[in-house]
């Protein structure tokens, strides 16, 4: 029977990455494992992003899974060497032998001997969406891209299906679904491209590759019995070659089988590629963009199974996440994108503009990164090999060079709204190898800002003495050594680069950090090299700069001013001491006043009265507006770690509008390994309320210091406790001018857990998926003093003092009309100003000498005098009334008043007073008037009446009070006489209507009179037409809707339904008639004393019957499927014999004649449009 075809039995299988393969890292992994959570891994379709061949794409820790039409394809990274990548990158030195390459292994698993008619749908949407900008084919990219958390494959072998999900373990599992009595022979894995398989000991499949081992456990059978207990069956692998099977032992075809091999991997909720962090910033709504890098087969299908290699060129893009700061859980992700080329691609600095597009500034190793049409540069112009983290096994990560990029993605992150190269012949972009790189991440220093107009402005490095946009004039000579710092501004749109300026001395120089003073003047700050004492820089200082001559140690920070039209340099200077000295960020205040932060092994000054420490490691300088002069100066942290470098690599900086200081930073293990500057986190002072007081010597510290760097106010470590060093790969984060910091964070390295989260914060993840690194990110809230005095408002003039509040509490008021009140706090009196607008301003004492101070507009409206159209007397029972006053807006109140309406009948009898209050910022009024409400009359009339058939006589309707009103209806006269309308003999109930009008009342009652039907004989039942057999009311069993001649509630019914069966009282039953036969029905109805009998026309019911046989060979004789079945529209759908449906129609007009199928025996289910059901079968024979 078809309903066996609906119980499954189940067969799973499952994939276990060897601890060996996942634990083959540079950096040992955390000993804990990681916590049950919720499913994590996701089925990304293919909409145009990948190979064609590929249908959906999971990620797994190191490699992906390529879900294809007949098979599954696996491609590995070797995880070690991605973890010695980055542990290289931390200053280890290169193996010996290195390949140039990164060792990967795919191979897949077949499906043998599949359905042609498989079929491959995937099931349960997961939440949020992804965006891949990859390459310059527009027609690769991809927008709005969901996932799923199950794949299923339909009829992957006859009666069997197969589905790919995650468990409740976290585990990959594959169910087989087998139809009952399906053949689980048929069920072959052939792997292609694996080194080796073996089955051990204890009959688990080992499948070796160059990369590393996995293994499938043995499988487990079982089978429900009836009481849903499992029960063992004996079950285990064949392998023939390179095929995979099943054997097992006896079991019940016909029950529910399944066998279960638990293939595992450790899934976490974060990234399960290889994923580093760089860069974050924020919008306005307090959002957070976080950027990195991503180490990934990016979803390239392998062309042919077994080892190949790659690069790190061909497997490194940007990945961009918006994060939704107040939410939790999967709802704190907005968006995620990919964006890349064929080449290495990473993210440097990001910044949102007014239309909450967030702009990415990069730099690319890809000959095709995407740009738009309008492009200021399209084209990849590159340079000499660069390897950005100096010393690792792929020692050129950008073998071709590097370029400059800028791209804008939409609100949503689904469109690449404007998207450009920026570079010349040389590198552009990368800090090459140099004394400027100092710490680890140091090659992808630079900046973006954007102005009001969205104009945009880069500080970044160049080797390129063709950089687009430079003219004529010193800024646009390339002076030697390795690079120059570069400043440019593009439009909006990256169309056209505006200028562009070169800053540099005889050797290497770099801008890190750029912002924009109030009259559009461009400053910048960064490092210059000087390697030969004996050498002049060259760098080009102006006149009566705060240091005019390089200070020594081999490098020198430097600040500089460049016109708002790009033209002219208008102030530079260095930074420094006879030490090693950069300056890797600037900020300005209210005034244009400079700030540095940034790193020194000098003896930097310190200004008396400034908190520091002498011999410190980090310095804060404020310089004049023209940087002819140091306002302050001083140093903090000490110089520790094993080279004795500084404690952090700086990350953000803010000076806020009081001239409280902000840093950020990270230090420790990975600046510490001899390739850097080295130091540790070790030592530095934290606050009592600090977020963590305990530092690993490995993570990132921030900072408040007071106005004037006179304090410490607030400082924190953040990171996680042991295993894995917090650290920054590369890029610049922000502080907004409230005070938060946005920090992005290479987390959780080593494939380790317990990056921190503290009670009350939001995350989407706390897992890191990864075997890894996961790119981490944080937004800390220093809680900055800002003056509040609440929104504008106005207030009339006639009104009282208005109690003035403001946050926080305890500030001053000042402006006009404010004054002091009586028992304290301040007020402001609209009539000491009169009619007008008025600015008056709240300030609030910050830390030491900072005010933070507000303004806000109060309107004082004049005094009006409202017009307010008359309101009529109205009835008690009368519906409600508009109410209309000018000047519009204001509020109507009184008795029964809603809004601007009065409800006479909720106000209720009397004389009521209502309101009309102008109360705005055109003027204050109030005006009344007094409406009455009268009581209606009641009504009463003479009962209803009943006529019969022979009653036909005019009458007069008495009886009526009040008198004096009008009559209405049918066949009835204004005066009340009333003469019986024609029925045609049908009878018919007729409503009069009495109305009486008295004062603003009018009133109306009805009264009813029925005109009974005559007897009569063969009336029509009025059935719907049996479109199928249309000789017949119905077939059996037939339920037979029926009603009389005229239908009035207050008349008896007796029905006789011509079977035998009982008679009913109801007015319309509805008779269920089982046999077919010819009926005779006949009604009694009773209307008041008038007694009518109705014989109704013969019921004729036919039976069911549906042949199980056709013969469609051609000779017109009994050629398609006839049942005679419903006189309702009906479906029919047929099935083979193994369930396999053949043929369906919602509308079946006897038209089905086996067409294209072998005789036989086929299956059918009819139903109705009532539900009504038949199946059965029906042979084929020709």
């Amino acid at each position: 029977m078809l309903v066996l075809l609906r119980t499954f039995c189940r067969l799973f299988l499952a994939l276990l990455v060897c601890p060996t393969l996942l634990l083959a890292q540079s950096r040992p992994a955390s000993p804990a494992s990681a916590p049950p959570g919720t499913a994590s891994l996701e089925f990304i379709p293919n909409q145009g992003q990948w190979d064609d061949r590929v249908r959906y794409e999971a990620a797994l820790p190191a490699g992906r899974l390529f879900v294809l039409l007949h098979a599954l394809t696996y491609a590995f990274l070797d995880p070690a060497i991605l973890s010695h990548h980055h542990g290289a990158a931390q200053g280890g030195a290169p193996a010996a032998g290195a390949a140039t390459g990164i060792a990967a292994h795919a191979y897949t698993v077949h499906f043998e001997r599949a359905s042609p008619q498989v079929r491959l749908t995937a099931e349960t949407p997961t939440a949020g969406e992804r965006n891949y900008f990859v390459g310059n084919d527009a027609r690769r990219w991809a927008r709005h891209v969901g996932a799923f958390r199950r794949v299923r494959y339909t009829s992957l072998w006859t009666g069997i299906d197969l589905t790919l999900y995650e468990n409740a373990q976290q585990h990959l599992e594959y169910d087989v679904l087998l139809a009952p009595h399906a053949n689980p022979d048929r069920i072959a894995l052939r792997y292609d491209g694996a080194t080796s398989l073996a089955l051990d000991a204890a009959g688990n499949l080992t499948v070796k590759t160059s990369v590393g081992t996995t293994t499938e456990q043995a499988p487990r059978a079982w089978q429900l019995d009836a009481a849903g207990q499992r029960q063992a069956v004996a079950c285990q692998y064949v392998l023939t070659g390179s095929t995979l099977r099943f054997a097992l032992g006896a079991y019940d075809p016909a029950r529910a089988l399944t066998i279960d091999p638990t293939v595992q991997f450790s899934t976490l909720t974060g990234s399960t590629a290889d994923n580093w962090g760089f860069t974050a910033t924020y919008d306005n709504a307090g959002n957070l963009y976080s950027g990195g890098i991503v180490f990934d087969t990016g979803g390239s299908y392998p062309a042919t199974p077994g080892a190949y290699r790659t690069t790190f060129s061909s497997v490194v893009d940007m990945a961009i996440i918006k994060y939704n700061a107040r939410a939790t859980g999967p709802a704190a992700r907005v968006w995620a994108t990919y964006l890349g080329g064929n080449g290495s691609d990473f993210p440097h600095s990001l910044v949102v503009n007014a239309q909450n597009e967030l702009v990415i500034l990069g730099s690319t190793g890809s000959t095709n990164y995407p740009t738009s049409s309008s492009a200021a540069q399209r084209s990849f112009r590159g340079g000499s090999p660069l390897d950005p983290f100096r010393a690792n096994r792929a020692p050129y990560d950008v073998p071709n060079g590097s370029d400059l990029v800028i791209s804008r993605l939409s609100a949503n992150g689904s469109a690449l709204v404007a998207s450009t190269y920026l570079g010349g012949s040389g590198n552009d972009g990368v800090v090459a190898p140099s004394t400027v790189r100092a710490n680890y991440g140091d090659a992808f220093r630079s900046d973006v800002l954007l102005d009001g107009a969205g104009n945009v402005y880069v500080a970044s490095a160049t080797s390129s003495a063709n950089f687009p946009g430079l003219s004529a004039g010193r800024g646009a000579t390339y002076r030697g050594g390795t690079s120059d710092a570069v400043v440019c501004k593009l439009t909006p749109n990256l169309d056209a680069v505006l200028w562009a300026n070169l800053l540099g001395g005889t050797d290497t120089d770099a801008a890190y950090s750029i912002q924009r003073d109030s009259q559009g003047r461009v400053y910048v700050c960064g490092a210059s090299v000087q390697l030969d004492a004996n050498q002049p820089n060259g760098f080009p200082v102006t006149p009566n700069a705060y240091s005019s001559s390089f200070q020594g140690g081999g490098i020198d920070g430097f600040a500089a001013r460049i016109s708002a039209d790009g033209r002219a340099l208008e102030r530079a200077t260095f930074i420094g001491t006879s030490g090693y000295d950069q300056a890797q960020f600037l900020q300005l205040d209210a005034t244009g006043n400079v700030y540095l932060f940034g790193q020194t092994l000098g003896a930097f000054p310190i200004t008396p009265g400034r908190y520091g420490t002498v011999g410190g490691s980090l310095f804060i300088q404020k310089l004049t507006p023209d940087l002819t002069a140091s306002l302050y100066s001083t140093t903090f942290g000490n110089r520790a770690g094993a080279y004795g470098g500084p404690n952090l690599v700086p990350t953000a900086f803010l000076v806020d509008e009081c001239e409280r200081v902000y840093i950020s930073g990270w230090g420790g293990e990975d600046n510490d390994l001899g390739a850097w500057l080295g130091g540790t986190t070790t030592g530095l002072p934290v606050t009592a309320n600090a977020v963590q007081t305990a530092t690993d010597g490995s993570d990132f510290y921030l900072a408040q210091f007071a106005a004037g760097m006179t304090g410490l106010e607030y400082a924190t470590f953040f990171g996680q406790q042991g295993n894995a060093p917090e650290h920054v790969d590369g890029g610049t984060s922000r502080f907004d001018k409230r005070g938060i910091v946005y920090q992005a964070v290479c987390a959780s390295c080593g494939g380790s857990q317990g990056f921190p989260v503290p009670p009350g914060a939001g995350s989407y993840t706390t897992r890191n998926g990864s075997s890894n690194c996961n790119n981490g990110a944080f937004k800390i809230n220093f809680e900055l003093i800002q003056a509040d005095p609440g929104p504008a408002r106005w207030v009339c003039v006639t009104d009282g003092p208005v109690t003035l509040g403001g946050t926080p509490a305890g500030g001053v008021w000042s402006g006009p009309g404010v004054q002091p009140g009586p028992s304290g706090g301040y007020h402001f009196v609209p009539a000491a100003v009169g009619p007008g607008q008025y600015f008056i301003r709240y300030a609030v004492a910050g830390t030491g000498t900072c005010i933070s101070t507000r303004t806000v507009r109060y309107l004082v409206a004049p005094a009006v005098v409202p017009v307010f159209a008359p309101v009529p007397s109205q009835c008690s029972t009368g519906a409600a009334v508009a109410l209309t006053a000018t000047p519009a807006g204001g509020t109507f109140t009184g008795p029964g008043v809603t809004g601007s309406q009065f409800d006479p009948t909720r106000a209720g009898v009397g004389t009521h007073t209502l309101t009309y209050s102008l109360s705005d910022s055109l003027g204050c009024g109030v005006v009344s008037q007094r409406v009455t409400v009268e009581q209606a009359p009641t009504i009463r009339l003479r009962p209803d009446t009943t006529l019969c058939a022979d009653q036909q006589q005019p009458f007069q309707l008495r009886g009526s009070s009040p008198a004096g009103g009008t009559w209405s209806g049918p066949g009835v006269t204004g005066s009340g006489f009333f003469t019986p309308p024609n029925t045609n003999n049908r009878g018919g109930i007729f409503t009069l209507t009495y109305t009486v009008i008295q004062g603003p009342c009018r009133v109306s009652a009805t009264r009813t009179v029925v005109i009974a039907p005559t007897a009569s004989q063969n009336v029509s039942l009025n059935l719907p037409v049996c479109a199928a057999q249309p000789q017949y009311g119905g077939l059996a069993p037939f339920e037979c809707p029926l009603s009389p001649v005229l239908l009035d509630p207050n008349a008896t019914y007796r029905w006789d339904f011509g079977d035998g069966s009982q008679p009913s009282s109801e007015a319309q039953p509805t008779h269920r008639y089982l046999q077919a036969g010819s009926y005779r029905i006949r009604l009694v109805a009773r209307y008041g004393n008038c007694e009518v009998i109705t014989g109704f026309a013969p019921l004729e019911i036919g039976d069911v019957f549906v042949p199980n046989i056709i013969t469609p060979n051609g000779d017109d004789q009994n050629p398609t499927f006839q049942p005679r079945f419903s006189c309702r529209p009906t479906s029919l759908e047929v099935f083979t014999r193994w369930g396999q449906r053949v043929y369906q129609t919602d509308d079946y007009h006897n038209t089905w004649d086996a067409q294209g199928l072998p005789d036989g025996i086929y299956y059918y289910l009819l139903r109705d449009a009532d539900d009504r059901r038949a199946k059965g079968w029906i042979e084929v024979r020709r």
